[in-house]
């Protein structure tokens, strides 16, 4: 057993997290569930919707069986949609393929929808106490400080060579609490600001620490100006109710449901004229903004009350619903923003 980890099982012996709701159990299920939660998402965001997902769906079968927009519906607020999308596919092929049971090999694992190798090498640790390496973002960031890698951990050369690294200090046994180690590790001590370098078992063996490096490791992406993305969205309220329509396979919030959007405000415009009644007059119009991680949103808003649905000509497109349904279904997160200070 290597040093790293021989240091990392020990002091997670005694500082380690151990009452995080998916640590309980070693079911596939739910470690799966949280690991992919878990992507770009910090723990304390993750519980309640772990807890909340869990209790609508508590096995394969359940997740395989329901209708994707409750699915969606619950993962709603925990952003990166197509994770839940490729949860709710990767059940619906384990009840297909291997008949409701989670697969038991790395290679099974790794095939489905949404599970890359650091996620299936979790799933083999901590399910199954196989040995296979994690590299998540904390993990990526102790090896990096520990060797003293200065450039940024999403190049491919870089990343290949902390695999290596991962891979030459897994050790043969207790792969779970090491790996659940590690992680811990990096999220409690060798956090990115303010490492708590005077606490950590590995600061004798740090080159960053040696070097007074902590500060400049690990390296931050390449700064790059995100573009910015403008669209023209359809507020209609009939009586405190919203028309949404269901995002296209194509565009992001894929399956989810939203306003009606348009490029600019002729095509709105065209549509107000063909759609609704000719009484129909936009009562507000304003902008609201949302960030991503690829790109900035600016969207204009534009409500508009109707009083009767008699001469509405796109009920076959979408659907009505009430302003009190919203938080529970499956609309993104900027939308439900926008609509709740829009109703105000």
């Amino acid at each position: 057993m290597s040093l790293l980890a021989k240091k990392l099982i020990q002091w997670h012996e005694s500082h380690g997290r151990k009452n995080l709701p998916w640590q309980k159990t070693s079911d596939p299920y739910h470690i799966w569930l949280s690991e992919v939660m878990l992507q770009q998402t910090q723990v304390a965001t993750v519980i309640p919707y772990f807890k909340k997902f869990l209790k609508q769906f508590p096995d394969i079968r359940s997740l395989a069986h329901a209708r994707q927009d409750d699915v969606m519906g619950l993962w709603s607020g925990l952003g990166y949609y197509s994770r839940a999308r490729n949860l709710y596919d990767a059940a619906n092929i384990i009840l297909t393929k291997h008949k409701g049971v989670f697969p038991k090999t790395f290679e099974e694992i790794i095939q489905l929808p949404g599970i890359g190798r650091s996620t299936a090498g979790a799933i083999c640790a901590f399910s199954y106490k196989q040995s296979y390496p994690i590299l998540d973002g904390n993990v990526k960031r102790v090896l990096c400080r520990i060797f003293a890698i200065k450039e940024w951990a999403g190049k491919p050369e870089v990343e290949k060579k902390l695999w290596a690294i991962a891979e030459e200090n897994l050790p043969k046994s207790d792969v779970d609490i090491y790996t659940q180690a590690i992680m811990d590790h990096g999220a409690l001590i060798c956090r990115r600001a303010a490492p708590l370098c005077h606490e950590c078992p590995l600061s004798k063996n740090c080159k960053s620490h040696d070097n007074n490096w902590t500060k400049e490791i690990p390296a931050k992406k390449p700064g790059k100006i995100l573009p910015l993305k403008r669209l023209n969205v359809l507020m209609l309220d009939n009586n405190k109710s919203i028309f949404l329509m269901k995002r296209n396979e194509k565009a992001v919030w894929k399956g989810l449901w939203s306003l009606p959007e348009f490029a600019n405000e002729k095509a709105l415009s065209d549509w107000m004229l063909n759609k609704l009644d000719k009484k129909s007059l936009v009562v507000k119009k304003g902008k609201s903004n949302a960030n991503f991680s690829h790109y900035k949103l600016e969207m204009t808003y534009h409500y508009v009350t109707i009083k009767s649905l008699k001469n509405f000509k796109a009920m076959h497109e979408g659907l009505w619903l009430d302003t009190n349904e919203l938080q529970a279904a499956a609309i993104p997160s900027p939308i439900k923003k926008l609509i709740n200070n829009v109703m105000r």
